[in-house]
């Protein structure tokens, strides 16, 4: 066999085995349902204040749920918020709706319980919505975002937030939606310190 022939055999295999490696990656990872990704430090809105700060700095937790409102298809009713009409959900959205309904208290924080007033017809804060530790087991994590209801982590020792969107097979890994990272994983057992859910109805 001559080098040149020997060079693309070998790259070939090279290629069907980079090919294979991803393959089972893809299989090792389920995402049940597709959300958007919105970054809080996008200039679209990063710049835009809270209350006394911007959402680049604070705005992680919101913007998770703005994904959340989003990937449901869920539209923001701009009557009394400052917008026109009704409006696609985005962290910029988001923050107009909540500044103009008691969203936020005075250190830029949401309050999740004023979430279901978008639509309260299709989004829940349930009884068992706040999570300030790590109680929920992964199977557990499995079956919400399966069902969907809306799972968003508080991991990086409780001063972040990301929207999970699917898990690995080792049965600790969560595939998120990170808002300020570029982060696609994070472990159940050493990264998350609690947990907010919401109850969502998609639009499909």
């Amino acid at each position: 066999m001559t080098q040149a022939r020997m060079a693309f055999a070998l790259l070939s295999s090279l290629l069907f085995a980079s090919e294979s490696i991803q393959a089972i990656k893809l299989m090792n990872k389920t995402i049940p349902f597709e959300y958007p990704l919105f970054k809080q430090c996008d200039p679209t809105w990063g710049s835009d204040l809270m209350v006394t700060t911007t959402i680049c700095k604070v705005g992680c937790l919101m913007s998770s749920t703005s994904m959340a409102l989003n990937g449901s298809g869920i539209q923001i009713n701009a009557t009394s918020s400052g917008l026109e009409a009704v409006v696609s959900t985005n962290p910029g959205s988001l923050n107009k709706w909540l500044q103009a309904n008691g969203g936020y208290d005075g250190q830029n924080d949401m309050y999740e319980e004023v979430i279901p007033k978008i639509d309260s017809s299709r989004i829940k804060w349930a009884s068992d919505a706040m999570h300030k530790t790590n109680d929920l087991p992964f199977e557990k994590i499995q079956e919400y975002v399966s069902r969907p209801r809306i799972v968003i982590a508080n991991v990086l020792k409780g001063r972040h937030f990301v929207l999970v969107t699917g898990w690995g097979d080792d049965g600790d890994t969560l595939y998120v939606h990170d808002p300020g990272f570029e982060v696609e994983t994070y472990s159940h057992s050493k990264d998350v310190v609690g947990w907010r859910i919401f109850d969502m109805i998609r639009d499909d």
